[in-house]
C-alpha cells in the first residue's frame, strides 16, 4: 500500500530536520561513502554476496561511530542493527532500496522484503504517527521511531535518502511518513572486473528451538 500524503525534506529543509533529530548530514553522509569505499575492494575472487555484506557492515560501523560523540548508542534486536539516539526515541537501520530511491516525485521501497523486527518497527511507526504530527518528536518517553537509511547503487552515483516508514507491500518497505533526500554521491563503475550485481543480506531472525 503507498501512501500519497507525506513530507520530502530536500536542501535548505533537510538540514534544520536532521538536526531536530538529532544527527548530522555529514555522519549520514560519511557512512555511505565508507560503505562504497569498503565495497570497493572487493574484486571477483570475493564470495558472490562479499560486496553486499561489506558494504552494509561499514556503513552500519561508520554510523554508530560518526553519531557515538554525540551520544548516540545501538543495539541489536534479534540482529536488527540499530543506531539509537540518546534519548532512544529515534532508531535508524540501514537498507538497500529500489530505482525510485532519492528521487522525489516517486514512492521508493527496499529492495528486499524484511524480517519480523522491521516490520513490527514499522507498525510502531504507524501507531506514533495517529498521535504525531509530522515533523514532530514522538511524545510516549517509552517510544522509538525507526528510520531507514535507504541507498540505492546506480551505474554512475548513489542515491541516498533517511526516511521513516509507515506502509509495506509484500514484505517491502513501500510507505514512508517523511522522506529526507541527500545529494546523490559519484561512483565509478567497476564494469573492469567484471563482478556481478551486487547482492545485500537480507534480515536475519534467530529462531531458539527447545530440545
Amino acid at each position: 500500500m503507498s501512501r500519497p500524503h507525506y513530507v520530502v525534506h530536500e536542501s535548505g529543509a533537510r538540514d534544520p530536520r536532521l538536526e531536530k533529530l538529532g544527527i548530522p548530514a555529514k555522519i549520514i553522509t560519511m557512512a555511505v561513502e565508507a560503505g562504497e569505499a569498503e565495497a570497493r575492494q572487493c574484486t571477483d575472487n570475493d564470495p558472490l554476496m562479499a560486496r553486499g555484506f561489506i558494504r552494509y557492515f561499514r556503513t552500519v560501523r561508520v554510523l554508530r561511530e560518526g553519531a557515538a560523540p554525540l551520544g548516540w548508542g545501538k543495539d541489536n534486536p534479534r540482529n536488527l542493527a540499530r543506531t539509537l539516539s540518546p534519548d532512544r526515541k529515534v532508531a535508524i537501520v540501514t537498507a538497500l532500496g529500489d530505482e525510485r530511491t532519492g528521487d522525489p516525485g516517486a514512492q521508493p521501497s527496499t529492495k528486499y522484503h524484511k524480517g519480523p523486527m522491521m516490520l513490527q518497527a514499522v507498525g510502531d511507526n504507524v501507531q506514533l504517527e495517529l498521535f504525531t504530527l509530522p515533523e514532530q518528536d514522538p511524545q510516549d518517553e517509552h517510544a522509538t521511531a525507526t528510520w531507514i537509511l535507504l541507498y540505492h547503487l546506480g551505474t554512475d552515483e548513489i542515491r541516498y535518502e533517511l526516511s521513516l516508514p509507515v506502509a509495506t507491500t509484500g514484505g517491502r518497505l513501500s510507505g514512508w511518513q517523511e522522506r529526507i533526500l541527500f545529494a546523490p554521491l559519484p561512483r565509478e563503475p567497476q564494469a573492469h572486473l567484471n563482478l556481478p550485481p551486487e547482492e545485500f543480506p537480507r534480515d536475519i531472525d534467530i529462531l531458539v528451538a527447545r530440545r
